[in-house]
């Protein structure tokens, strides 16, 4: 259960998401969600294109955040995949756009949900952290479905994608 959703900017692909999570209300119509029927509420682990750190706090600081259970050992292990420690310790705003991405993926992982929702997440990024990230959040979603909305076709294999002109 792998989703793709591209299109060029300003083309709806965020519109898409919110309506999917249920923060926006369609114009028309409605959507009915995996479990509406079985579940009151259900959970998404999301990285918007807007960014969701505080950029005056460390990389640690922000991932250890995301949920009440992430321990700062946890968040430094999981971060040290990518960042030195150096770049884990200074205030994420002086990250590189990439590097920020990063950190917001990897916090996003940290929190309990069903389903993962991911809006231009990476953006910035080198190639080779691109595949990096790509295949640590493949081997973090377990069996959860995900969502990449973005402006070129995530190169996923069996992903189902949706092109928006």
């Amino acid at each position: 259960r792998l989703y793709g959703i591209v299109g060029p900017k300003g083309s709806g692909k965020t519109t898409i998401l919110k309506i999917f999570m249920g923060t926006v209300k369609p114009d028309s119509g409605y959507v009915a969600r995996m479990g509406d029927y079985k579940y009151p509420t259900l959970q998404s682990s999301y990285v918007s294109q807007e960014g969701q750190l505080n950029l005056k706090k460390n990389a640690i600081w922000n991932v250890k955040k995301a949920h009440r259970t992430a321990s700062k050992g946890r968040a430094i292990e999981e971060l040290s995949r990518f960042l030195t420690e150096e770049e884990m310790n200074i205030p994420t705003g002086q990250l590189s756009l990439g590097k920020q991405r990063i950190v917001e993926i990897v916090k996003s992982l940290f929190i309990p949900s069903d389903f993962i929702v991911f809006d231009e997440p990476f953006e910035g990024m080198t190639d080779e952290e691109h595949g990096a990230v790509l295949d640590y959040v493949m081997s973090k979603r377990e069996s959860r479905p995900l969502i990449i909305a973005s402006v070129s076709e995530p190169d996923i294999k069996n992903m189902r994608v949706m092109h928006l002109s």
